[in-house]
């Protein structure tokens, strides 16, 4: 088995504690929590807790995994502690709040020897996957503008997620994982250059509106928006090529479409001697013979992978999924859109 321990036993932190139990591979032994019905709750599950002064008697169990689910503020200090304490880390995202911070928690890997990884999960997300296996398929032709959306009704940034020194605000909170789902799916591309525009609409202190585009080689333009606030939704995933075009409504996957072209339609041909085109004969709709409507791939339930490679991993029987250098240009990228902000311009990159 497994032996793990936890530092910061919140949502995040039971959250690892469940996916733990449920590989049958995995178990937590005992967690690190500056509160103290946290602490209690774990004893009560037959963990051992330790308060914030006793983390060096913590970092002296004997663990395989230590997982930093701390608020990100902490999250570079607790995993260069456990690796030189001679533990594997599994960190909460994002990894750090810098590149500079990210590269010293790498070389502490590296001179230690022990693995590091972040939680990115949501490369196994169905929605996901069903879009890379449509662009991996080259089912709708070459893609040259891919936008992806995260919207929130509620229009809060919830606890110290909403506090700046803590590492607050949606660019910290859901953008790691978008960029990093673009990341993957143009694994061959770089990322030449990064327009970011962060916003406060509702909670004053922190982005609570993120917006990114990435422009890939290969004529490549990811978009990203999150907000926390939108009451009327665009589909979470639109897909534009050059054969066709997909859309995905929700992160559940499940509903959508892809549309493609059946043949070649040669511009204005298609509508000569027709009325009734709408507003003009440019943006006429195209007859239904010339369109095939196709099904959204079925994705397999691949909830449990992350943590399944991470055993693997953690065993010498896999190879980490989630690896340094692609947190690393998740982190660079990050930075990239921060810079843009602040210019106000479109920051060149090579990422």
């Amino acid at each position: 088995m497994i032996k793990a321990g936890i530092i910061g036993f919140g949502y995040m932190g039971h959250f690892h504690y469940n996916k733990a139990l449920q590989t049958g591979q995995a178990e937590v032994t005992a967690i690190l929590d500056t509160d103290a019905a946290r602490r209690e709750e774990a004893k009560a599950k037959g963990l051992k807790a330790f308060r914030e002064d006793q983390t060096d008697d913590f970092m002296k169990e004997d663990f395989d995994l230590v997982i930093v689910a701390t608020q990100n503020q902490f999250h570079a200090e607790y995993s260069i502690q456990a690796m030189k304490a001679g533990h594997s880390v599994l960190c909460e995202k994002p990894a750090t709040l810098s590149v500079r911070e990210l590269e010293e928690v790498i070389r502490v890997s590296n001179a230690t020897g022990q693995l590091f990884t972040v939680h990115q999960q949501r490369r196994f997300d169905r929605d996901y996957l069903e879009v890379k296996e449509t662009i991996d398929s080259e089912k709708i032709g070459h893609v040259h503008t891919v936008e992806s959306r995260m919207m929130g009704e509620r229009g809060v940034c919830f606890g110290w997620r909403a506090d700046p020194e803590c590492g607050g605000g949606m660019l910290y909170d859901w953008a790691p994982h978008l960029i990093d789902q673009y990341l993957q799916l143009f694994p061959d591309e770089k990322v030449v250059s990064v327009y970011g525009r962060l916003c406060s609409i509702l909670t004053p202190a922190v982005d609570d509106y993120v917006e990114i585009s990435m422009m890939f080689t290969g004529n490549i333009n990811a978009k990203i928006v999150i907000t926390t606030f939108a009451l009327e939704k665009t589909p979470r995933w639109y897909v534009l090529a050059d054969r066709g075009s997909m859309k995905i409504d929700d992160i559940s996957g499940e509903t959508g479409g892809i549309s493609r072209i059946r043949k070649e339609v040669k511009g204005f041909e298609s509508v000569l001697g027709k009325t009734g085109l709408g507003p003009s004969r440019t943006m006429a709709p195209l007859e239904p013979e010339y369109i095939e409507k196709l099904p959204l791939p079925q994705a397999e339930d691949m909830s449990m992978r992350y943590w399944n490679n991470l055993v693997a991993a953690l065993e010498n029987r896999e190879e980490i999924n989630v690896k340094p250098e692609d947190v690393l240009r998740v982190m660079r990228v990050i930075e990239a859109v921060q810079t843009s902000n602040k210019r106000n311009e479109v920051v060149k990159t090579e990422i």
